[in-house]
């Protein structure tokens, strides 16, 4: 199987075209024309990640994060890119794309977050939901679900006095989005990055604000897309390899 086979069955279910503009989608290091022996999937394709994927034979990383990100002016040795280079390792990134897609990042958090009757209104851009809880859950414990079924290490909250029922959410860092998924009527509205500024702005506007942690949020589409690509990779083993949030909390 060859590079450009899986980049193109990726392209099918979470087209590259959609990516946002600032984004880095595709294939980000390396040759479409390579053979696969295995695949990696992770978040970010850390100087970590990379040793895992030397030491299990590894030699194309799809990425939820591009690993190219900002523009890059020099690479230097032991830094990614030039590890993926060095070691021909390519690396393929499905970002804003596979947020978007069905199945993809939102799509597998509604099942976490418990919602239902779910819709992806135009003004979130697809890059969020909308849903119901069955039953009004106070914010406080509506973040202990989330933070039990992400089996995530922290989950930060503001409480507006109400309790929870109409939930939005972005996945990733989708706090600029919160006055736009205020206009569809929720009370609640969840993603994985909140500065200290929007937690203020959700006191002012009264809205349940919930932080559902960045990387617990998002590396549990993995699990997704390792069930996706297996229908093609059927001679081809796919590894997880990050699978546990790297940062501490006291």
């Amino acid at each position: 199987m060859k590079v450009r086979q899986i980049y193109e069955y990726i392209n099918e279910f979470a087209p590259f075209f959609t990516a946002c503009d600032f984004d880095n989608c595709g294939l980000i290091v390396g040759d479409m024309n390579a053979d696969v022996t295995k695949i990696g999937l992770c978040l970010d394709a850390s100087n970590e990640m990379i040793e895992k994927a030397l030491d299990n034979g590894v030699n194309l990383i799809i990425t939820h994060h591009p690993v190219i990100f900002n523009p890059t002016k020099k690479i230097m040795a032991n830094t990614p890119v030039y590890k993926l280079i060095k070691n021909d390792i390519s690396v393929i990134s499905a970002h804003t794309n596979l947020d978007k897609a069905v199945d993809g990042v939102n799509d597998t958090l509604v099942k976490y977050y418990e919602l239902e009757n779910i819709s992806s209104p135009e003004i979130l851009e697809n890059l969020g939901r909308v849903g119901e809880l069955k039953e009004p859950i106070s914010v406080k414990k509506y973040a202990q679900v989330i933070k039990k079924n992400l089996n995530a290490k922290a989950v930060r909250f503001y409480d507006a006095g109400i309790k929870a029922k109409k939930v939005g959410f972005v996945s990733g860092s989708g706090g600029s989005m919160m006055k736009d998924a205020l206009s569809l009527g929720i009370d609640t509205f969840i993603t994985g990055d909140i500065k200290h500024d929007q937690f203020v702005e959700a006191r002012n506007i009264g809205l349940n604000l919930i932080e559902a942690s960045h990387f617990d949020s998002e590396i549990v589409v993995l699990n997704s897309l390792k069930q996706k690509l297996n229908n093609i990779c059927t001679d081809t083993e796919i590894l997880i390899l990050e699978t546990e949030n790297f940062v501490d909390i006291v």
